[in-house]
């Protein structure tokens, strides 16, 4: 599942410390812990908190002044990274939210989260809207697919890639160059690299886990996996706060 957090959900998050900075997977709070982060912002920090190369990019924009949502050559650089890591899609548009484009798409409901989805080969393509997430193996298809752009704590902001004609249904809403460029950088930071080791999995409890490609998703009961977060949470380690949402294994980062 993915999409805006329930109270409860949205109180567990608020049980970590104040975060003074983040490096990679690792959040550094305010009383010296470090918790390694395997919610990742429901998938937006896939490939980390600082994203490679966007606080340059940023820096540049903003030094340009481009904060005003002109046309820029933003827009066509996020598409062609965006098709890179979603092959199969003609195009795509971007609107100020995913509720906004869901509004201009008239779907009527959100998009589904492919990890609710049958694996690959298991007759999981034919919605009409996905939530994407990137490096997912054997990506489900859709006529509209809303990536979920790596770049965390951004949601103000969502691409849309259709298949064959869908830009003649509805156009993009103007955006500021600067939150384009930032959304382009992280894009093209994400890669398959190796992962050294999976933390959350051990061989006491794999069979409850189901690991597609750098996501998790739990296959306990509810009980099972409130205890679960609550161990790993006293081991300074923060998983999905829910069973129905996906946690991330770390890219590169832990040995097992």
């Amino acid at each position: 599942m993915f999409g805006p957090l329930s109270s409860e959900e949205s109180a567990l998050i608020a049980r970590l410390p104040r975060i003074n900075r983040a490096r990679e997977h690792y959040l550094y709070a305010s009383d010296r812990t470090r918790w390694l982060d395997c919610w990742a912002d429901g998938g937006r920090a896939l490939m980390g908190h600082r994203p490679r190369g966007v606080s340059l990019r940023l820096k540049n924009e903003i030094a340009r002044g481009l904060y005003a949502p002109y046309p820029s050559h933003w827009e066509k650089r996020l598409e062609w990274e965006l098709l890179r890591l979603f092959p199969g899609y003609s195009g795509m548009r971007i609107f100020r939210s995913a509720e906004r484009a869901s509004e201009a798409l008239e779907l009527g409901e959100s998009p589904v989260d492919p990890l609710d989805l049958p694996p690959a080969g298991e007759g999981a393509d034919g919605e009409a809207a996905l939530w994407g997430r990137p490096l997912l193996p054997g990506h489900p298809a859709a006529d509209f697919l809303f990536p979920i752009v790596p770049l965390p704590g951004l949601s103000d902001a969502q691409p849309v890639l259709f298949r064959g004609g869908g830009e003649a249904l509805f156009t993009s809403d103007s955006l500021s160059p600067v939150i384009l460029a930032a959304l382009s950088r992280s894009c093209a930071s994400v890669k398959d690299v190796p992962r050294i080791g999976i933390p959350l999995i051990s061989p006491e409890n794999a069979d409850i886990w189901e690991k597609r490609g750098p996501y998790m998703m739990f296959r306990g009961n509810a009980g099972e996996y409130r205890e679960l977060f609550e161990t790993l949470f006293s081991r300074r380690v923060l998983i999905a706060p829910s069973g129905n949402r996906g946690s991330i294994i770390p890219i590169g980062l832990v040995r097992t």
